[in-house]
């Protein structure tokens, strides 16, 4: 009898050593968290805006416009403490109901940080 308690003791430590070392792993290295930008749209609408102006600003206004966005995504990577992936760079999204990754789409809220003056 004594053998069986001693071997129950010993398999009651093993699992709650694995719990806590389990807790302790997931609660240092957390989910990474992605959004995800439409940079060829915003980059677009910056193109038709330059091509509208036929005279030497619109070099300037590209250049202002691609520092904008540089600095939007930089707001917004360290806003949510996350990665800003281009959504051209995504192959492929796991289908309804299928997968845990969840991504947003920011591109809305990059396109109103840009149009500020």
């Amino acid at each position: 009898m004594h053998n069986m308690r001693a071997h129950i003791l010993t398999w009651l430590a093993s699992v709650m050593a694995a719990c806590i070392i389990g807790f302790a792993w997931i609660y240092t290295h957390p989910v990474q968290k992605f959004v995800t930008v439409n940079l060829t749209s915003l980059f677009s609408e910056t193109a038709q805006q330059v091509a509208r102006q036929k005279d030497e600003s619109s070099l300037l206004m590209a250049q202002t416009q691609a520092k904008k966005i540089e600095q939007a995504l930089q707001q917004l990577a360290d806003g949510c403490d996350c990665l800003v992936m281009n959504s051209a760079a995504i192959a492929k999204r796991p289908g309804e109901g299928h997968g845990k990754v969840i991504t947003y789409d920011m591109t809305d809220w990059v396109r109103k940080q840009i149009s500020k003056p």
